[in-house]
């Protein structure tokens, strides 16, 4: 978790304009400086008083998302299990994450397939589908950077 690049999504955009979900100050804090250009561990150094309950509850309420084609864990860590992402985290993932891997008109199409998702066992299947379809168009390396950023090991 500690060396996972981390990105804002749609929701943690959201929330810095409309203050609903997290009080705490080192919270918001870090979720205004959080990029994927740094790993969490980095972030949370240069937050003053921020830890990984605040990173954790950013998380929690899907504020931000595993970057995707960031490194989602260190080199030689354990692979994370599929249930890695909540609904909501893996929801805005792959919404967010469709045109930009797959273009935008098969892009558009694959968003209405995660639309169509009810529960988290749907999207995590719909999840290894999408890992197939970068793999078919942009290789093994971008399905693996894809793969990772999703929870879903190697």
């Amino acid at each position: 978790m500690l060396e996972t690049r981390y990105e804002k999504t749609d929701a943690g955009r959201a929330e810095i304009r409309n203050r609903a979900l997290v009080s705490a100050r080192t919270a918001r804090n870090l979720l205004l400086v959080i990029t994927p250009d740094k790993p969490a561990s980095q972030w949370l150094a240069m937050v003053q008083g921020a830890g990984e309950a605040d990173l954790q509850q950013l998380l929690d309420h899907g504020l931000i998302a595993p970057a995707a084609g960031a490194p989602a864990s260190a080199p030689g860590a354990a692979a994370p299990s599929a249930s890695t992402l909540s609904y909501e985290q893996l929801y805005t993932f792959m919404s967010g994450e469709a045109v930009k891997q797959l273009g935008p008109f098969r892009g558009y199409a694959f968003a209405l397939d995660v639309e169509r998702c009810q529960d988290l066992a749907q999207l995590q299947r719909l999840a290894q589908d999408f890992v197939a379809r970068v793999q078919a168009n942009k290789g093994d390396a971008a399905a693996q950077a894809l793969r990772r950023a999703m929870g879903l090991g190697e």
